[in-house]
């Protein structure tokens, strides 16, 4: 089933690549980031050329990243550092220096990943209404470039980073001490892209094109034993028409692309199930070209989708149907409602023979310095020959 291209937005010149969408809270309009700086939004309800507003200069370099803050603010990051912006004014009000590769944003918070510098990577993170200092910061946890940061959705203490040194962290805000709050460490590979597509379990996508999903631990820390990831391989062997994936999106879908048959293609995605619908394919005819597609969003409640890529063009297509976007959180009360009997006996039985809160405190530090410490000599141990050649792109 085909997409129809319904209007084709050119934000800047020829040689200007389209990074990222943005819907806005309303759906009536969204914003594009570019590799010249600029930020650009238009209106979804009156399709012109003419732009909504645009900020020519919002950074000295390629915008990596924007997020809402909320309906009349928005973030974003370059390697010149992060910004925040009014957009009733369209003036930034606050910005931090740095070589800001990674963004995240909820519930007031606003976290940034870093380029590698020496031997390590921060993320830091900053209440929205005083970014002079950060709340808290991690410079320890990463040694290579922080490529993705993602917050809970409904758990406030846990937010995720990811990098390319191919672990992804998941970290307790709740812990004050930066060792104590590495809550749980993924081995993987170069990070793409991390989300959670349930309340309990993490999507991670390497730049290798391969997939993984992981149960996200609790905080039982006796128990050493960890669930085994549901693991897809490399999707492109797979996965029709497949030479690198856009991101797999917790709202119910994939997105991959083709660059030698100028192929886009979108297939729902079931986050309970872990499930892939390939007998619903939505194909994109020429998609952007030869280009590397960058970012895909489907309006929710809609048949509309908007994509951006390297040949500096934002497109809106018609979907041939309109997807189904499970709220994962729903999904997961419902299953948890009809969880097995044996089940919840267990888990009272393990609460009871839980230790006294000092033990497990002190458990837990060993398993967080033994993880450090495993992660550090894995990274002593990498050989650059480990970067491997079919890379499809740089994540920035």
């Amino acid at each position: 089933m085909r997409a129809t291209c319904r209007y084709n937005w050119t934000p800047g010149h020829k040689d200007n690549w389209t990074l990222n969408l943005l819907l806005q809270e309303d759906h009536h309009s969204f914003i594009t980031s570019s590799s010249d700086g600029s930020l650009t939004s238009y209106l979804l309800q009156q399709l012109q050329d003419q732009p909504l507003w645009k900020i020519p200069n919002a950074h000295a370099g390629s915008i990596n990243l924007i997020k809402q803050c909320d309906p009349n603010t928005v973030v974003s990051c370059g390697l010149d550092g992060i910004k925040l912006w009014d957009l009733r004014s369209g003036k930034s009000t606050h910005s931090v220096t740095g070589n800001y590769l990674s963004l995240g944003a909820a519930r007031g918070l606003i976290a940034g990943g870093t380029e590698l510098s020496g031997s390590d990577a921060e993320l830091h993170v900053w209440d929205v209404r005083n970014m002079s200092v950060p709340q808290r910061s991690f410079v320890d946890s990463h040694h290579d470039d922080i490529t993705d940061i993602k917050f809970h959705p409904t758990i406030d203490k846990y937010f995720m980073s990811g990098s390319t040194d191919g672990y992804v962290n998941i970290y307790d805000l709740s812990q004050p001490d930066e060792d104590e709050a590495l809550h749980q460490v993924i081995n993987f590979a170069s990070i793409h892209s991390c989300n959670f597509t349930t309340d309990s379990r993490i999507s991670v996508l390497s730049h290798m094109e391969t997939l993984a999903f992981y149960e996200l631990n609790d905080t039982n820390y006796e128990d050493t034993h960890e669930p085994q990831p549901h693991e897809l391989g490399d999707v492109r062997t797979t996965w029709p028409d497949c030479e690198y994936v856009v991101d797999v999106n917790p709202a119910g879908y994939v997105s991959y692309g083709a660059n030698s048959h100028q192929k886009l293609s979108l297939y729902p995605f079931n986050p309970i199930q872990e499930k892939f619908d390939f007998n619903r394919p939505v194909w994109f005819p020429q998609a952007h070209g030869e280009e590397v597609v960058r970012d895909l969003v489907v309006v929710p409640y809609s048949k509309s989708a908007l994509t951006c890529g390297e040949d500096g063009n934002v497109k809106l297509w018609e979907l041939p149907y309109q997807l189904d976007t499970p709220l994962a959180s729903e999904d997961q009360d419902e299953e948890m409602e009809v969880e097995d009997e044996e089940d919840k006996k267990e888990k009272k039985k393990e609460k009871k023979n839980k230790k006294d809160k000092k033990e497990k405190k002190e458990k837990k530090e060993k398993k967080d310095k033994k993880d450090k410490k495993e992660k550090k000599d894995k990274k002593d141990k990498k050989d650059k020959k480990d970067k491997k050649s079919d890379v499809r792109f740089k994540p920035y």
